[in-house]
């Protein structure tokens, strides 16, 4: 599957999630360079296929609503991912990020 976002929604999401580029990309299993040339492109969307599209499509819509409440959710969910990564893998911060985008986080 392959759709479209606009490159300052992939960075305001990251962003959001308080995670740097190189874990961003690594939970959406994608290069770094990838997410950089993303989010580089501004308010002109970006082709994005796959595992990507499909979490960031999900966070696009939770993510950038303006609400308080949401964007401190968004940063909690940012840092379970983080420590995910740390600890637990690839897997197990990507599901964390799913189950958030999903209103499912813990």
């Amino acid at each position: 599957m392959r759709s479209a976002i606009l490159g300052q929604d992939v960075r305001a999401i990251r962003e959001a999630l308080g995670l740097p580029v190189l874990q961003f990309a690594t939970v959406l299993g994608v290069h770094p360079s990838s997410v950089h040339r993303w989010e580089s492109s501004g308010n002109q969307p970006v082709p994005i296929e796959g595992v990507a599209w499909t979490v960031l499509s999900a966070l696009r819509q939770r993510v950038l609503a303006v609400k308080k409440p949401e964007r401190a959710r968004a940063a909690a969910a940012g840092q379970k991912v983080s420590n995910e990564l740390a600890t637990g893998g690839v897997l197990l911060a990507l599901a964390v990020l799913l189950l958030f985008a999903a209103g499912k986080e813990q």
